[in-house]
């Protein structure tokens, strides 16, 4: 039997249609697998590495190593679990003390500690990129790690001040006296890390490209950054103690410290998923942290114990044997924030959020990729002024080291600028005053405060020779030697007015007045006047 025309046509339409539906449903379940993969990792774009023709950086998995938690850890008592993440550094192990000493199941939780690069262990191989990204999951609660990583990644919010590096970062350089000496120079870091921003911030000083005055080496971790250094693929090294100290193996010297550039601070960074889902235990984990802390300077070496008896000893450093001057070499090079300083910083936030500024700035002028949110939004200190209001929580003690500075003043007094050493001269030297006048022009204030006030503003163990020199033009009568000097003292000390007006310690200034060479004396000649007139600013350290 023949079918009519009708038929086939409404056969081809249904079949057609049910085609259209089953390509529409495969469709649909191969986008949701893509979306589903997708969602299971961070795209993470190429650092500055990636950009001078290095390797970018991969994606990352979020898979998190399985927490530690205290020998006794019951996970059916129905406390609830604070996972965060840390490297081994001595102020962070207020962590491992916690645990041990049962400070936060006194506070009604259970620690679990993601510890980076454990006993050579490849699950704790946690690189910089899966940290922050772990955080912004939601995965972990918290991450100790520094401030310049909060501005380049916002993965957190700041909620306590751990310390201000005070020694513990290094830069270290074979053949080189100075960072005068660094351009043309190879330098090796690990990636993403404080390190890397030790570097471009030293390279910010002296106003050098990381992209064409350096060449950069960027590696996966601090150890290998060394390695790198000691096989002669790289002049200078940027990491941490203690792997620093191996570049003295291959005829490497320090260059500079955090002792002397006061720009790395170490911050607790929370989720924002844990904020908004369960403030009270962020709270616990802030109350037990800074209870720790208060048992940690009034019975040192219970605390140091306690480390050591966490285990993992070749991972910490800290043995049972000499846990008290183990515990002291870490914390002699970090300047620890306890309650009060803690208190005083996020009483008024704005030295900090002025670091997270400056640290995008820095970040921005390698190359790197920054956020576009506001920086205001990186820190909640409602966490540590709760904390500060309970009288129970107030240490009756100091930290190893007692010279946590952010928003302090610091009293110099005492301070001998006689031998200061010299740490670098900056390349800003030339500035524009007003006609017959040593008052600078709004353009010298503005390459002042890009070039010098940064820098004074964080590192408050930094002096500044400020040398004004002036030319030294013919007139009838002759100018003297004591006329010269007093215009080239002017013009030095209207860079100190204003760099004191930009909340500068006037007690960090060393004022200087020099003559042109004496062949410039009594000249005519505009190009060597000009030659003449300038300002040179100098970074020294006398220690503090």
């Amino acid at each position: 039997m023949k079918m009519d025309r009708t038929r086939i046509t409404f056969i081809v339409i249904v079949g057609v249609a049910l085609l259209v539906i089953c390509g529409a449903f495969a469709f649909n379940a191969i986008q949701n697998v893509i979306e589903d993969q997708a969602a299971t990792r961070v795209a993470v774009g190429p650092t500055p590495a990636a950009a001078n023709g290095q390797a970018a950086t991969p994606v990352i998995n979020l898979d998190s190593p399985d927490p530690i938690f205290a020998p006794d850890y019951d996970a059916a008592d129905g406390l609830p679990t604070y996972i965060c993440g840390a490297d081994a550094f001595g102020s962070y192990f207020t962590l491992q003390q916690m645990q041990i000493a049962g400070t936060d199941v006194a506070h009604g939780f259970h620690l679990g500690i993601v510890p980076f690069f454990l006993d050579e262990d490849p699950a704790y191989d946690v690189s910089e990129e899966q940290r922050t990204a772990l955080l912004q999951a939601g995965q972990w609660d918290c991450l100790l790690t520094t401030l310049d990583s909060v501005a380049l990644k916002s993965p957190g919010v700041i909620t306590a001040i751990v310390d201000e590096s005070a020694g513990a970062d290094q830069l270290w350089g074979r053949d080189m006296t100075s960072l005068d000496d660094l351009q043309g120079k190879r330098i090796a870091f690990s990636r993403g890390s404080v390190g890397e921003y030790f570097v471009y911030y030293t390279l910010n000083i002296k106003q050098l490209s990381p992209r064409s005055q350096v060449t950069l080496v960027p590696q996966d971790s601090v150890a290998d950054a060394v390695a790198a250094f000691n096989n002669g693929q790289a002049d200078v090294v940027s990491g941490w103690e203690p792997d620093i100290y191996d570049a003295e193996q291959s005829g490497g010297l320090p260059l500079l410290s955090s002792n002397q550039l006061r720009i790395v601070v170490d911050v607790v960074v929370t989720s924002r998923q844990s904020i908004n889902s369960k403030a009270d235990l962020v709270q616990d984990f802030h109350n037990a942290w800074f209870d720790t802390l208060k048992a940690q300077v009034e019975d040192f070496d219970t605390a140091a114990s306690q480390i050591a008896s966490w285990g993992h000893n070749d991972w910490s450093f800290v043995y049972p044997e000499s846990a008290s001057d183990d515990f002291v070499l870490w914390l002699e090079s970090v300047a620890q924030a306890d309650l009060g300083d803690n208190a005083f910083v996020m009483r008024d936030t704005r030295p900090i959020i002025n670091r997270l500024e400056i640290a995008r700035r820095v970040w921005a002028a390698s190359d790197v990729s920054v956020p576009a949110d506001d920086v205001n939004d990186l820190v909640n200190p409602g966490f540590v002024l709760r904390a500060a209001d309970q009288a129970s929580l107030q240490p009756n003690g100091a930290p190893v080291n007692d010279t946590f500075s952010i928003s302090a003043q610091v009293d110099l007094s005492g301070v001998s600028t006689t031998d200061a050493a010299t740490l670098a001269v900056l390349p800003c030297r030339t500035f524009t005053f007003l006609p017959e006048s040593t008052e600078l022009t709004l353009e010298s204030r503005r390459i002042l405060d890009n070039c010098v006030a940064p820098t004074l503003s964080q590192s408050v163990g930094l002096f500044l020779r400020v040398k004004g020199s002036s030319a030294w033009p013919a007139a009838e009568p002759p100018w003297t030697e004591d006329d010269i000097l007093e215009v080239a003292e002017g013009r030095a000390q209207s860079v100190v007015d204003y760099l004191v007006s930009q909340g500068i310690d006037p007690a960090r200034f060393i004022v200087e007045a020099t003559l042109p060479p004496q062949e410039n004396w009594n000249t005519d000649d505009p190009n060597v006047q000009a030659a003449d007139r300038f300002v040179e600013l100098t970074l020294v350290t006398a220690g503090r």
